[in-house]
């Protein structure tokens, strides 16, 4: 956006490349900032705010894009700038990457306010039956088992680096009985 484009009433769009959609935020003012583009592209995606990454966008000062960036201080690719209807329209294209909200899997094991659920799809009996309750009693044990287990931390973990967990043999827990 040059300086010397005058009086001219100035345009902004920003077009979202997001998977097989394209998304056209048309008329935007210079002065509306990255947060409020968040929140309308939210109001058309239902992906929220802090799942929106915005890929392609640059400023003229080469600073991170945040929430805080006016739309005035992108900076244009080639060809985005043109004059037509007596004003100045500017283009941005670039792509959105975020998962919509109701698409997000959450890991039950990080509520506590849930239900406990029997997996008994590998089992072919019904609820009262002698499997049936050997089954969940071996739920109970295992529970209680996990529980009174004591973990061990043979190295701690180096501050600020990433802890990778190595397992060869995808054996977490033995519960073999050696008499």
């Amino acid at each position: 956006m040059d300086d010397n484009s005058g009086d001219l009433p100035l345009s902004i769009t920003l077009v979202a490349k997001w998977g097989k959609e394209q998304i056209e935020l048309s008329n935007l003012s210079p002065t509306t900032n990255i947060s409020q583009v968040k929140d309308t592209i939210r109001e058309k995606t239902n992906v929220l705010p802090k799942r929106q990454k915005l890929i392609g966008l640059t400023t003229k000062s080469k600073a991170k894009i945040t929430d805080g960036v006016t739309l005035s201080e992108l900076k244009p690719k080639p060809n985005a700038v043109s004059e037509r209807d007596g004003s100045i329209h500017i283009t941005f294209n670039f792509i959105l990457m975020g998962t919509p909200e109701e698409e997000i899997f959450v890991d039950p094991d990080d509520h506590d306010d849930l239900p406990k659920v029997v997996d008994d799809f590998d089992l072919d009996f019904n609820a009262g039956t002698d499997e049936w309750l050997a089954h969940i009693k071996t739920s109970e044990n295992l529970q209680k088992f996990t529980e009174s287990t004591n973990i061990y931390v043979m190295n701690e973990p180096r501050p600020g680096k990433p802890l990778m967990v190595l397992d060869l043999d995808h054996t977490l827990l033995d519960f073999c009985r050696r008499t």
